[in-house]
């Protein structure tokens, strides 16, 4: 047996759409997925607001999604909204107006669903065991990480540290300079004191990444090895250590036209890129972590897995 499920994941950069068979064996079938780069959190992710140009950007690309699922005879979806919503002040008023424009009801998630959205999609992946592991999953406007392995969470938690609020912190110079790193990691340091305690305490033995930033770095390491990294193919890729640290050293020392001519990354990326690898190089160092994995599966996958 199995159903057909439509889910929605509202981030602070892109919406992602998501229509697939859903086996008794927990087994995902796509039928039909659309990514939209919407930058919801573009102006406004650190002043408490969804922008005027990017609600409207967020507006049409559910009216769009609403189209699609149409026309795969689809009423219900399960829509969920992060950071950007979650924390404007007229997110409200952006779900109201979904609602009554899409006929698309969106449920604001907190940090904590959030994880554990993205641990059943890891899980769904088939990449966890009994090994204990970190996920960690690099958003627009905040990151989540889990310690777990495949039977169970141990920990999770949600930081106001996205990939596009760093940007507006702290990204005022081209090539970012290492006092503005500095600025970052002690930033950082104030803010990740109890993710360490709980590595040392559960002694965590790699890192696997989901989301955008995690499949951008597999895309660059395989371009560069005349490779090809497909999302739509594969759930995973195990990167090598070495290179994987050589390649976060390469985007946070190159400059905006660097990181615009190289292949395999696409515009969304070319910036928050940087912001994704002065933090994961930073979590690398300080949990002294070697094992480097991608899951192309996070929320929305773990959306199709919840009852609904």
């Amino acid at each position: 047996m199995s159903t057909i499920k439509a889910v929605i994941d509202i981030g602070t950069n892109t919406f992602h759409l998501l229509i697939a068979e859903v086996s008794d064996q927990k087994k995902i079938s796509v039928i039909h997925k659309n990514t939209i780069a919407v930058k919801l959190g573009e102006g406004g992710v650190n002043k408490g607001f969804i922008a005027d140009a990017a609600y409207q950007r967020g507006i049409a690309a559910l009216i769009q999604f609403r189209k699609e699922l149409d026309a795969h005879h689809i009423q219900f979806v399960k829509a969920t909204a992060t950071a950007a919503v979650r924390d404007a002040t007229n997110g409200k008023a952006f779900i109201a107006e979904v609602l009554a424009k899409a006929d698309i009801k969106i449920e604001i998630i907190d940090g904590q669903k959030e994880a554990e959205y993205i641990y059943l999609g890891a899980k769904a992946a088939g990449v966890l065991s009994a090994e204990t592991t970190l996920i960690m999953d690099i958003g627009g406007g905040s990151t989540e990480f889990i310690i777990c392995n495949e039977n169970a969470v141990f920990w999770k938690k949600s930081y106001r540290l996205g990939a596009a609020r760093l940007l507006a912190d702290f990204y005022q110079e081209d090539p970012i300079s290492p006092k503005t790193i500095h600025q970052i990691y002690e930033h950082f340091e104030a803010q990740l004191v109890d993710l360490f305690e709980q590595l040392h305490q559960h002694k965590a033995l790699s890192l696997i990444g989901t989301a955008g930033s995690f499949d951008t770095f597999a895309e660059l390491i395989a371009v560069k090895n005349d490779a090809v990294f497909d999302t739509n193919k594969t759930n995973h890729f195990d990167f090598n250590f070495d290179a994987f640290n050589n390649l976060l050293a390469e985007l946070i020392a190159s400059t905006h036209q660097e990181r615009k001519e190289m292949k395999g990354l696409i515009p969304l990326r070319v910036d928050m890129i940087l912001m994704a690898s002065i933090l994961t190089k930073y979590v690398l160092e300080k949990s002294n972590l070697k094992q480097v994995i991608t899951c192309t599966f996070s929320l929305k996958e773990g959306l199709l897995m919840s009852d609904f």
